[in-house]
């Protein structure tokens, strides 16, 4: 049995790439600043969107959480669900995970801890998570994306993951090289950005819903920048970067690059006419972009 978990992010909070929105959704997503009125109905839409799967959750699992700005998560507790929380960054985690970057080995951990009649290192997973998230999850300039990558592509298990680090303005995502873990993802027309573990959560975007390509990592950032324009004085912009969908698959032949690309492929309505997109993982066999 699939599990839910869903993530919404408001405009203000992250942007998808190219080809998850609907033509709708496009106009609205690139604008650095919200009205009142427009963060509002993001509030009420979020609160909505979180609300509709609270009540198809299993009533002894189900938690929610509004985030502001339009974002809120749900989940349903469990071993293999879970939920953390610490310094303004937001963890949910579906799956199981043997080791993590820097050999540590959570089974190990958890055993040794059995052993001493000990509390575990960690609480679940998703604290694990955090604790990984803070090896790469200050800014680095350039080098935070490619740290990442190396990080993730150490990891050993089958996991679905969202992250928001409400500090940094900054939203992550990913799932396991195989796939064994369900994450799709979507943009309504309001603009807002979805994450969750089942397809019907994510009925509300448009395009449907198409799955989160396994083997990548999903980066969305935000940033300030503050400039002299001449004789105006300084001015401060608060703006975003796209955002970026990076494959952790290393290539297949030294010299490729390092990491394997990640490609569009575009959904085609029965009419011919183009409907957003899903993405892949280069020589990653079996994904089509199919019929909306």
């Amino acid at each position: 049995m699939v599990l839910h978990m869903l993530a919404v992010f408001g405009r203000e909070t992250a942007h998808p790439p190219t080809l998850i929105e609907s033509e709708e959704a496009l106009k609205k997503t690139h604008q650095p600043v919200l009205a009142d009125e427009e963060r509002k109905a993001e509030e009420e839409l979020c609160a909505k969107l979180v609300e509709a799967v609270y009540n198809a959750a299993k009533p002894s699992l189900r938690q929610k959480k509004l985030l502001g700005k339009g974002s809120g998560m749900l989940w349903e507790g469990s071993p293999y669900c879970s939920y953390a929380v610490r310094d303004g960054v937001h963890v949910l985690f579906t799956g199981e995970v043997s080791d993590w970057p820097g050999g540590v080995n959570a089974v190990s951990a958890a055993h040794d801890a059995f052993v001493r009649n000990a509390p575990p290192f960690e609480e679940n997973d998703a604290h694990w998570l955090l604790d990984f998230y803070s090896t790469f999850g200050k800014p680095n300039g350039d080098n935070t994306a490619a740290h990442a990558l190396e990080c993730m592509a150490q990891i050993k298990g089958s996991f679905a993951f969202v992250i928001y680090d409400s500090i940094h303005h900054r939203v992550l995502a990913a799932r396991d090289p195989e796939g064994s873990q369900p994450l799709y993802w979507g943009c309504t027309d309001a603009g807002q950005l979805l994450f969750g573990s089942v397809a019907d959560d994510l009925e509300g975007c448009n395009p449907t819903a198409a799955p989160f390509p396994a083997g990548t990592l999903f980066a969305s950032e935000r940033h300030t920048v503050a400039y002299s324009p001449g004789d105006y004085g300084w001015v401060i912009v608060d703006d975003d970067y796209p955002g970026l969908l990076m494959s952790f698959m290393k290539a297949a032949k030294e010299g490729d690059g390092g990491f394997r690309n990640v490609k569009a492929i575009p959904r085609v309505t029965s009419k011919g006419v183009v409907c957003g997109a899903v993405y892949k993982v280069a020589s990653v066999p079996n994904i089509d972009g199919g019929i909306c």
